[in-house]
């Protein structure tokens, strides 16, 4: 079974992150997100505080897997 991972940039050059991200139903009014790469997994639900940690935590990967990578010079394919 091939596992998804969170890629950054086609080339490895670039600003943009490449995530695989679920969306399934959790009861009749809610849905819940989550992300499978085994680095970095995470599940949240769509409500007002949970989309809040979802933010947080898209501004959070997107620091460490492309700015960081940036400035480290070690770009990630």
């Amino acid at each position: 079974m091939q596992t998804s991972k969170i890629e950054v940039s086609k080339s490895g050059h670039g600003k943009t992150m490449y995530i695989p991200l679920s969306v399934y139903r959790a009861g009749k009014h809610n849905l819940t997100i989550s992300c499978s790469d085994p680095d970095h997994k995470f599940k949240f639900g769509t409500g007002p505080e949970q989309l809040q940690k979802f933010k947080d935590k898209l501004e959070e990967l997107f620091s460490e897997l492309v700015e960081n990578r940036e400035t480290s010079g070690n770009p990630r394919n």
